[in-house]
């Protein structure tokens, strides 16, 4: 408990410091350098305090207008979220079926080899050429598949959707390849391949829990390559989503509303995550 307590307390001052470095840091114009104001801190964390106790999260610039926060954040919030929910769980789903209980069809080893070379491509490259390719198909067919309007709808959230499952597809997908091949050379695979059991049944009851433990261990780190293309989409495809108020403010008080619910959306990805594991197990495996 007292470790959480510390955990929680350490968060909460490094994002609050990530949030006021646009105050504290300052370019000398004589010399160039950067100069850093520390001294402002603590009334910055403590105008924070004093405003969340207050019941208001503060305003931010929309345009010209200064605008409340908490007026706003709510359907920002579930835009984000609704994006990497679905691309983090996605990607998850892909990479065990792809990766494990298909793998041996010609079909999923085709797959891989693309995703082999998309890995190779930067992420925002990846991003850039999608949406290229999307003008491309609306130009050719006039099927519109991409909307640059904050009021696009389902168009505006669906094909960002996509392009944040991109990555955690590409590691995931590899990561899970690699332990499956490993395990599949295992004794105890051998030896179940040996007694005539399924194949279907060695995957599920032996590869599966052998891969769980390796998977598990990486869902932050694939969460956070989603939440790192997320600032990325949002903003060149103009989606309505809680990094607005990182990007367009400077103030302390909407970037540092804007990482604490980035910070949530990960919590909620992360649970989402282990439920699906739990659910796959009690209806698929025997304990």
């Amino acid at each position: 408990m007292v470790r959480a307590l510390q955990q929680i307390f350490i968060i909460f001052i490094l994002i609050l410091l990530l949030a006021a470095l646009p105050k504290i840091i300052s370019v000398d114009p004589s010399s160039g350098s950067l100069e850093w104001s520390f001294e402002s801190l603590p009334q910055i964390y403590g105008d924070f305090i004093t405003e969340v106790s207050g019941g208001s999260l503060g305003t931010y610039q929309l345009g010209r207008q200064t605008r409340p926060i908490a007026e706003d954040i709510a359907d920002n919030f579930f835009t984000s979220l609704l994006i990497v929910l679905i691309a983090v769980n996605a990607s998850l789903v892909i990479s065990l079926i792809f990766g494990v209980f298909i793998s041996r069809f010609r079909l999923t080893k085709l797959f891989g080899a693309f995703l082999n070379i998309l890995a190779s491509i930067p992420d925002f490259i990846i991003i850039v050429m999608s949406m290229i390719l999307a003008v491309k198909i609306y130009k050719m067919t006039g099927i519109r598949v991409i909307s640059l309007r904050p009021d696009g709808g389902a168009l505006n959230t669906w094909f960002p959707t996509v392009l944040a499952a991109i990555a955690p597809t590409l590691y995931l997908f590899k990561l899970v390849s690699v332990k499956y091949y490993q395990t599949s050379g295992e004794d105890y695979i051998k030896t179940a391949v040996a007694k005539g059991m399924g194949l279907n049944y060695i995957n599920f009851q032996h590869v599966f829990k052998n891969l769980e433990p390796f998977i598990k261990s990486e869902l932050i780190k694939v969460i956070s390559l989603a939440i790192g293309n997320l600032f990325i989409i949002e903003h060149i495809m103009n989606v309505s989503g809680i990094t607005k108020f990182i990007f367009q403010s400077n103030e302390v008080q909407p970037i540092a509303i804007g990482l604490f619910a980035m910070l949530l959306i990960s919590l909620i990805v992360y649970i989402s995550n282990r439920l699906i594991f739990y659910l796959f197990k009690r209806g698929f495996i025997y304990e």
